[in-house]
């Protein structure tokens, strides 16, 4: 059963949800910005810190009471000093990392260690908000720059995302093997600086708003749980949306497709007989001279390699998503035609008269055996008599 409107708008809802906050990061890293970003989800309120676009501070989780607690244990300063450093840190929340440098309490790569680890804590708990409230404001930092983490942040932000588990809506929708899945308008912007791990490039690769996920699984010769994981942090990264699924075609939309798919093969077989693999080349040269909605009708189509129900399933899914299309029936019709005429007539240049003649007589012939009840009878009288017709000109 088909998702109903209401719940491919939730499905369209979880993933602007899910893909905001890694969004908003890449396009701060692009665009080098300096400024505060706040993340706000009922009472919590974590604030990220941004210069020229890298993220170098974050604070909203109190990380330096328990690092004064381990130091008093470590017997590196007194309880009296803890309760003056709390103070301090009260007053002025950024002035602890100087003090503790300036009393040799602790080194200094001690210290870039535990704001490492506090910038990692406070962006994994950003990411963990469901639906988060986010504002940058553009401004200049007042921070010391004592406090500031050196990391470069995309590696860091996708091991976060990498390590952490999805929600149950998102859960769900990746669980799906009939999703059509598209790509954000923002990609081409941030493709070229993200590190993405080769699992997550090639399943990348792979969308283009008309594969399936199954479709996607099949093609990248991963197993389901690495496609999963790389989708999972692709579309946390704002990078994917969801395709909303096509109407389903007409039964006699349908038939046609797959009665000229088998004449399609047919014609394909003849050339390959005669030259091999470059019969694929011939059908793209072919494709190249039909109009634009003729044309995407066709496209990623490799009928050297795919059976019929699998073009079928592709050229319907180009089929649904045509919004120009008039007569429905008759682009269909007069599409297919067009391709069939393409292909035989260059076969009458490259291999002969004879032989473009026989692959028209096989189609012919073929006919009978796909409507062997008569239940189509007006579709095939009109192939067969463009087929008729293709043989005359032909022989001309």
């Amino acid at each position: 059963m088909r998702d109903s409107g209401k719940e491919r708008n939730m499905v369209q809802e979880t993933l602007r949800n899910e893909g905001r906050l890694g969004a908003l990061l890449l396009s701060l890293h692009r665009d080098g910005s300096t400024g505060t970003l706040c993340v706000q989800e009922g009472e919590r309120d974590l604030r990220l810190y941004f210069k020229k676009g890298r993220l170098v501070y974050a604070e909203g989780i109190d990380q330096e009471g328990p690092l004064l607690v381990e130091l008093v244990s470590r017997g590196k300063i007194s309880l009296d000093q803890m309760d003056e450093l709390r103070i301090l840190k009260q007053e002025d929340p950024h002035s602890l990392g100087k003090a503790l440098l300036n009393q040799k309490v602790v080194s200094e790569a001690l210290w870039r260690k535990f704001l490492l680890l506090k910038v990692k804590t406070i962006l994994s708990a950003a990411f963990d908000m469901e639906s988060p409230d986010l504002l940058f404001s553009d401004s200049a930092l007042s921070i010391l720059p004592v406090n500031f983490i050196q990391e470069e942040n995309l590696p860091m932000m996708l091991d976060i995302l990498r390590s952490s588990t999805p929600r149950n809506s998102l859960r769900e929708i990746l669980r799906s093997r009939d999703k059509l899945f598209g790509l954000s308008s923002d990609l081409s912007s941030c493709k070229a600086f993200l590190p993405l791990n080769p699992h997550e490039e090639k399943i990348l690769s792979l969308i283009n708003g008309r594969r399936t996920a199954k479709e996607i699984l099949k093609s990248s010769g991963l197993n389901f749980r690495l496609v999963q994981k790389s989708l999972y942090c692709l579309i946390r990264l704002g990078l994917v949306d969801e395709i909303p699924q096509p109407r389903p075609i007409s039964r006699e939309h349908s038939y046609i497709i797959r009665l000229y798919l088998n004449l399609l093969l047919i014609v394909e077989a003849n050339y390959r007989q005669e030259i091999g693999k470059r019969s694929q080349k011939i059908f793209e040269k072919c494709l190249a001279e039909l109009t634009p909605p003729e044309k995407a009708l066709f496209s990623d189509l490799d009928l050297a390699i795919e059976d019929v129900e699998t073009a079928a399933r592709k050229i319907g899914v180009h089929y649904a998503v045509q919004k120009t299309l008039g007569d429905a029936r008759l682009v269909l019709l007069t599409s297919f035609n067009k391709l069939l005429y393409l292909l035989i007539t260059r076969m009458k240049k490259l291999l002969g008269k004879k032989r473009a003649v026989k692959t028209i007589e096989e189609m012919i012939h073929a006919l009978v055996h796909f409507d062997p009840e008569k239940k189509n009878s007006e579709i095939m009288l009109y192939v067969t008599k463009n087929l008729e017709d293709l043989v005359r000109q032909i022989q001309w």
